[in-house]
């Protein structure tokens, strides 16, 4: 038997090489059972009072959700090389970004030649907001109008649309003579907030000024919006204070339209031309 086994030994088969046939050691052998009923350790990190936030760290965070939080937002509107070398004016692009901060949104129009070229600033357009992750995040549409009292059943409106197509709400010009005044309404038609502009008479001397937010019922003023040259006077600026009391991301996005509605009737210094009028 023994001399059989040498003779199986060899590469081709290492297990006659290693098995001798002894028994196995004694201390290689198990011979106690583990114990019943033993408790686990504790696990290092506290479970006591544990609280799961809505928004985990790994959760990626599109649409509304990038104005959970925000108190400020700054419009900027990038420089187009037609709107330097041609009369007529081109489709306006932004950037919404928290004040010394990252970008938040990229804002786009989508307008008609045509009403660029008419009506100026007073055009009717569509303005698509991507966030980071480049999703719509919202909708601004806004109507052809006019901005003065001479046009009352004509007045500035702006609506804000979420896809995949909800309605948040409406941003409305109120018939005043010498004060602009603006609603800000959701989408059951209630009044959150009340813009207010200032007792000015030519709408040339808004264009560096401060609109402001005050309460559904006009008695204090809760934030406001700006306009004015930014830090670096490199160009014009619309800067947002969001309320306190703006805590949906529904209801910063209705004031967001709104900062966007001042932009173009008021703030946005359009080019003069023989064939163009504004709507006054």
């Amino acid at each position: 038997m023994a001399d059989t086994r040498q003779e199986n030994k060899g590469v081709d088969n290492p297990g006659a090489t290693t098995d001798d046939g002894t028994p196995a050691r004694p201390d290689l052998v198990i011979s106690v059972q583990p114990m019943q009923g033993t408790a686990r350790a504790q696990l290092p990190v506290p479970t006591v009072d544990w609280r799961t936030n809505n928004r985990g760290q790994f959760i990626p965070i599109h649409g509304l959700e990038f104005l959970i939080g925000v108190s400020s937002l700054l419009i900027q509107q990038t420089v187009e090389l037609n709107d330097l070398t041609s009369k007529i004016e081109s489709e306006n692009r932004y950037i919404v970004r928290v004040p010394n901060g990252e970008a938040l949104y990229i804002a786009s129009e989508t307008s008609s030649s045509t009403q660029r070229c008419l009506c100026g600033t007073g055009r009717a357009f569509t303005l698509h907001l991507h966030d980071n992750t480049r999703q719509e995040a919202m909708v601004f549409r806004r109507r052809l109008a006019a901005a003065s009292c001479c046009f009352p059943c004509r007045l500035q409106e702006i609506k804000v649309v979420t896809p995949p197509g909800d309605y948040v709400g409406r941003v409305q010009q109120q018939c005043t003579w010498m004060i602009p005044f603006f609603k800000v309404k959701d989408a059951n038609e209630q009044v959150l907030f009340a813009i207010e502009g200032p007792d000015v008479l030519l709408r040339s001397a808004l264009i560096i000024s401060e609109f402001r937010i005050m309460t559904s019922d006009c008695l204090r003023q809760v934030g406001k919006i700006a306009h004015g040259w930014d830090r670096d006077l490199n160009s014009f600026t619309t800067t947002l204070q969001v309320p306190d009391a703006a805590v949906q991301p529904k209801h910063k996005a209705l004031l967001l339209a709104a900062a966007f509605l001042l932009e173009y009737t008021y703030f946005e210094r359009s080019k003069t031309s023989c064939c163009r009028f504004n709507c006054c």
